[in-house]
């Protein structure tokens, strides 16, 4: 149909959710610096190793609670969307509204998403190796296999690539039970990868040269700049650059991330919308993976009946 969202389209009407899933890193890169700060008092100005570690602790621990506990409604809401957007075809008129009552719909608490994201994450770690050994044996042709290899990093790097597809998937077939749907999902992947990888391969490559440009350029003017900030210590200064550049580039891939996401769900929404997956398929992909094996289980203990769907239309284009 030639009225049908394309990928920017949906990155662009969907940029607040984005934002916000870009204020959570901001906050934490706040508190990082904050927190460096009163370290450096507190150890009269040179903080030592045993300030750092508090530091990276607490660096740590901030990054992890918001982004679990804060940042998890902004980034299913907007999976929720983007799941309209590209199975309905349309941008519900009350974003906001519509990503709350999705969310609230399959994970009722944050610790109900943080085991379903924990279980997905775990099986797609595994599975994700596998396929690397895989692409690494299959690919005859060395420029097309570095491409692939560079496109492989990339998603070993971040996994949030792949469990966002499968998030997608849980939010399109919302009349299944949740766990049911993860595993569909994360098998569902497993067996199309290849044709999502060619899709997205070049953005790929372009998003791990961004990184590595932005980290390099914020750590290398950062580091003297916070030295002197924190009276010449070295130590604080060169982690609070770290630190700086850690969290500028979490922030800057959260953009292309979100970019990277939507390019990914045309083609794996092909496969999703008509997949069925075999028994033999199921149980392959639990011997390739231990944790995939765990989540399936999970998965066929569940009731296999569940509440009615929210959406109406799931038909596709």
């Amino acid at each position: 149909m030639d009225d049908k969202l394309n990928p920017d389209q949906i990155f662009n009407k969907t940029m607040g959710f984005i934002c916000m899933k870009a204020l959570v890193h901001i906050g934490a890169l706040v508190i990082s610096i904050i927190a460096m700060k009163i370290l450096s008092a507190v150890f009269g100005g040179s903080i030592g190793i045993i300030g750092a570690l508090i530091w990276i602790i607490i660096t740590v621990g901030v990054a992890f609670g918001l982004d679990f506990f804060v940042g998890y409604k902004f980034k299913a809401g907007h999976v929720a969307v983007v799941t309209d957007a590209v199975s309905a075809g349309m941008i519900p008129d009350d974003m906001n509204a519509m990503a709350k009552e999705s969310v609230t719909y399959r994970f009722p608490s944050c610790n109900e998403y943080l085991a379903y994201s924990m279980a997905v994450k775990g099986a797609m770690a595994q599975l994700q190796k596998k396929l690397n050994t895989f692409a690494e044996r299959k690919m005859n042709k060395p420029v097309l296999g570095q491409l692939i290899s560079f496109a492989q990093i990339f998603i070993g790097m971040s996994l949030s690539f792949s469990y966002d597809l499968v998030l997608f998937y849980t939010f399109f077939r919302d009349g299944k039970p949740l766990y049911t749907s993860a595993a569909e999902g994360v098998a569902i992947y497993y067996y199309c990868w290849k044709r999502i990888i060619e899709n997205v391969m070049f953005l790929a490559i372009e998003v791990i040269a961004i990184m590595a440009i932005v980290f390099f350029v914020f750590f290398a003017f950062g580091a003297p700049i916070f030295t002197t900030a924190f009276a010449n210590d070295a130590l604080a200064g060169g982690l609070c650059a770290a630190g700086v550049a850690y969290f500028v580039c979490n922030t800057v891939k959260v953009f292309l991330d979100s970019r990277f996401m939507i390019r990914a769900l045309f083609p794996f929404f092909e496969e999703a919308r008509y997949a069925e997956i075999t028994d033999e398929e199921y149980q392959i992909a639990c011997r390739d993976s231990a944790k995939y094996d765990k989540l399936y289980r999970k998965a066929m203990s569940e009731p296999q009946s569940a509440p009615a769907p929210m959406q109406q239309d799931q038909g596709g284009y």
